[in-house]
């Protein structure tokens, strides 16, 4: 995890004017926080608008070109200069068509094959989302809420919030209406059927207001069905995270205890579909027969690992021995699926592949829940032809193999957090603190994401929490990540982790007579100069 932490807890007070939360150095706003009426904020809605488009190139004199509906046009150029810090300004040409800046040295590929790519975003000059959030933050009610949110184009957010009545979510930015395709794809350039015609009008974009279930969350998950009147996306994270959320808020009422409990959750609902799957009428007896022709020395291995994921509650714990084992198969399944047609370990479709895994739901989870007729079940190194029950059952008996290996023979003794850990880092790549065992993964509230396929070494984690608790006299309470200060010789630099461990949240007052108790007595005051 990277140190200085991403956000900084602000706090602004001025006579027609209060906020408190969370803010990102260099952007003017309070992203996600408290003015006293109103609480708001935001989860990555996976947002798909961008489109790479494949142009074709040809030098033309001192220039070059590119084709449109048959005819030929003149690729644009301008000089970019970037500024390095103790090196001399690098400057550079950019080379662009319609569609956007093309992606690589246009010259060199035109000479080379005649094409080039292009990438085409979302034009933003008549942008409006400093103000709309600045108007966010003065809302009083999730009706003003909305209305401000809606006019934020340049994020991709899902956006909730919610005053002492009323509840909402709001999805923003800005996205194309593609004449064809979904853009999953490089579209032919010079092809007009798949430029973009405008843009979604910001009254589809998903939203809700107090809906009859009571509740409202996001998680990074699918949260529009396919063939909704926008093209939204088609790239969303594991649907677990939001599986669960919906568990737990749909139980009864909540405080702050509850909520607490919620972000600190650990518990997957992935193993019980894994389990499912396992069960399956077309899937117990083969994956029994299986498993009896394993070679003598993997079959008791592969037994053991079954029993105990059978037995798993889902809960992945730092010290559970049941969760070393469960991601232990996770991890070894996803080798013995994919690693002989995109191997070896180190080749760039392998990395490619694994990269994939951490931005959108996974190949690796949708072949192990179904994708029985995929010819990635058939390893491609032996002569005969293997099925899903057969893999499964190598990927059962590879899972005790290399526990034995990284946690030792004692199974009673394995513990997840021994495979999984915290470790902070700085810009440079020097470990600051940790490492300290982890629970959790990519599919826990708590997310403790790691590389499936590659390792155990944690990726991502929740670099800040909050909660507003309207029924509270001091209705904000958050928790960095690391700390308030980027400069390691504070005592702020990383005094954030332990309360971050130990669910620990600070109160962010908004009544003057509470400042003291929070922030001490000392002021540092700064005076405009003349």
């Amino acid at each position: 995890m990277g140190v200085p932490s991403l956000y900084s807890y602000v706090q602004i007070r001025a006579p027609k004017y209060q906020a408190a939360g969370v803010s990102i150095a260099g952007l003017p706003m309070v992203l996600g926080g408290f003015n006293g009426k109103v609480a708001w904020s935001m989860t990555t809605v996976m947002g798909d608008n961008q489109d790479l488009f494949l142009e074709k190139i040809k030098r033309q004199g001192n220039g070059l070109s590119y084709e449109v509906s048959g005819k030929w046009q003149p690729v644009g150029v301008r000089n970019e200069t970037y500024f390095v810090k103790g090196q001399r300004p690098i400057r550079e040409a950019v080379y662009e068509t319609r569609h956007g800046p093309l992606l690589n040295s246009a010259q060199g590929l035109a000479m080379a094959n005649g094409f080039g790519l292009a990438l085409q975003t979302p034009s933003f000059t008549d942008d409006k989302t400093l103000d709309a959030f600045f108007d966010l933050s003065r809302a009083q009610t999730v009706e003003k809420a909305s209305d401000a949110s809606r006019e934020i184009r340049a994020i991709a957010l899902n956006l909730v919030f919610a005053d002492a009545s009323s509840i909402g979510w709001q999805v923003t930015g800005r996205y194309p209406n593609r004449r064809e395709g979904e853009g999953l794809l490089p579209s032919p350039g010079w092809d007009g059927r798949y430029d973009w015609d405008g843009y979604a009008d910001p009254m589809l974009h998903p939203y809700d207001q107090d809906p009859a279930q009571g509740w409202l969350g996001t998680a990074n998950q699918r949260v529009i069905p396919h063939g909704y009147g926008m093209q939204l996306s088609n790239s969303w994270a594991a649907p677990e995270r939001g599986e669960r959320l919906a568990e737990l808020a749909g139980v009864g009422k909540h405080d702050t205890r509850s909520l607490i409990a919620m972000q600190y959750d650990q518990t997957t609902t992935f193993a019980a579909k894994l389990k499912k799957m396992f069960e399956a009428p077309g899937m117990s007896q083969p994956l029994k027969q299986a498993i009896e022709a394993l070679p003598v020395a993997d079959r008791g291995k592969a037994r053991e690992a079954l029993t105990r994921l059978m037995a798993f509650d889902g809960k992945l714990s730092p010290t559970s021995a049941d969760a070393a084992i469960y991601e232990l198969f996770l991890q070894e399944s996803m080798k013995q699926i994919f690693l002989d047609e995109l191997g070896p370990e180190t080749s760039p479709a392998w990395k490619a592949f694994v990269a994939n895994g951490k931005l959108s739901y996974a190949a690796q989870a949708d072949h192990l829940l179904g994708r029985e007729d995929s010819p990635f079940w058939d390893d491609i190194r032996t002569p005969q032809k293997e099925d899903k029950p057969a893999v499964l059952a190598r990927s059962l008996a590879a899972a005790i193999t290399a526990g034995d290996s990284q946690l030792g023979g004692d199974h009673k003794a394995w513990q997840w957090g021994k495979l999984h850990r915290y470790e902070w880092k700085n810009a440079s790549g020097q470990t600051v603190r940790g490492p300290v065992a982890a629970g959790g993964d990519h599919t826990s509230l708590n997310t403790a994401a790691f590389a499936w396929g590659q390792d155990f070494s944690t990726t991502l984690v929740p670099s800040m929490r909050f909660i507003v608790d309207f029924g509270q006299a001091e209705p904000l309470m958050g928790q960095n990540g690391t700390g308030q200060s980027g400069n390691p010789a504070s005592p702020n630099y990383l005094d954030s982790i332990d309360p971050w461990l130990k669910g620990q949240y600070m109160s962010l007052p908004m009544q003057p007579q509470n400042f003291d108790k929070v922030y001490g007595k000392a002021r540092l005051t700064l005076t405009p100069g003349k």
